[in-house]
Parts: C-alpha cells; structure tokens; sequence
C-alpha cells in the first residue's frame, strides 16, 4: 500500500481571531488553489444591528483559495439579545448557523496592478478584498446570524405579554370569517 504524499495543507495551525473581523489575506492569494487557513473566532459583543447585539459569537472558520479568490466556509454559534413579540423585553436567544462567503480581490496581488474590469463587475454577494489584501468577515456574519433567529422571537411559555396565535388563518380575522364559511360549503358539496 503506498502512502499519501503529505499535503502542504496537513498540520495547518489554527489561528485565533479575538475581537476583530478583519483578516489579512495576502499570503493565503499568493498561494495556488486549494491552500487554506483555519480560524476560531471569538468576539465577545458583536453588533448584528443598528439596535441588535449579540454576545460570545464564536466559531470555527476556514478560508481557501480558488481560483477567483477566496472562499470562508465555517459555522458561528453566539447569544443574541433580542426583543419578545409577546412582552417586548429583552431575551437571550442562542443561534448557530453554518457561513458560506466567496471574496474576489480587484487588486492582483502577484502583477501588482488593480483590476479595473474586475472592479466594476463585483456582485453584491461576494466579498470584497480590499486594496490592502484584508477582508472583513462582520458583513457575512451578521447577515447569516440575523438569518438564524426567529422571525417571531418569543421568550418562552412564561412570557407575561398577550399570548401569541400558533397558527394564523381565516379562523383569527374576521375579515375572512365570510369566505372561511364558503369554502366549508364549497367542500361539503363537492364531497356530495
């Protein structure tokens, strides 16, 4: 049986990230495709919105070289304080959720030029390098945290507020209540 040759990529350190979102990627762009670095990530209070914060986010992260750039692949986990639907107080909602970000530079690192083609196509979907080789990772994970909580955050079944309807239909407006009552009669006759 042969052996595997082993990969420059094998016994790759993990790097912390402490309280900060912005890396510096020169030396992974300089690389060839494939080459990766891994991060574990750690902020202690991280802004999801202008009115939205959430703490002890952390993560395990790996950012690797493709062709066009770079690709941040990982998962965060964190508490988010959030507001309640039912009593409008402030509850700790925990989130997790896997991230996916692709990053394209429009600064060739080994011509040393800057792309002008490069730098008008840019899509809102993929990350920028900056002209500097950094890249910031607080944009990608704010959005993939925010897509993680509820819709209808809720503080649980001791929440003092209104209590908030499991199911919404014609049975709670009574705006519909008039159709609701004709699909009934449209149902029974078709049965008939």
């Amino acid at each position: 049986m042969r052996k595997r040759k082993p990969d420059r990529n094998d016994h790759v350190p993990v790097r912390d990230i402490e309280n900060d979102t912005v890396l510096n990627v020169a030396q992974l762009l300089q690389e060839t495709t494939g080459a990766s670095r891994s991060y574990r990530l750690s902020l202690d209070w991280f802004a999801l919105d202008t009115d939205l914060m959430a703490r002890d986010v952390t993560g395990d992260l790996k950012l690797m070289r493709v062709t066009t750039g770079l690709m941040l692949s990982g998962q965060i986990k964190g508490t988010a304080l959030i507001e309640c639907v039912g009593c409008l107080e402030i509850y700790e909602q925990p989130f997790e959720t896997e991230v996916e970000q692709e990053y394209r530079s429009i600064y060739d690192v080994a011509m040393g030029s800057v792309d002008v083609e490069e730098q008008t196509d840019f899509e809102s979907e993929i990350g920028e390098i900056d002209d500097v080789n950094e890249i910031d990772l607080a944009e990608p994970l704010r959005q993939y945290a925010i897509l993680a909580l509820p819709m209808r955050p809720d503080c649980g079944p001791d929440c003092p507020g209104p209590g908030i309807e499991a199911e919404a239909g014609p049975e709670y407006d009574l705006r519909l209540a008039a159709l609701a009552e004709l699909l009934e009669e449209y149902a029974e006759t078709d049965e008939a």
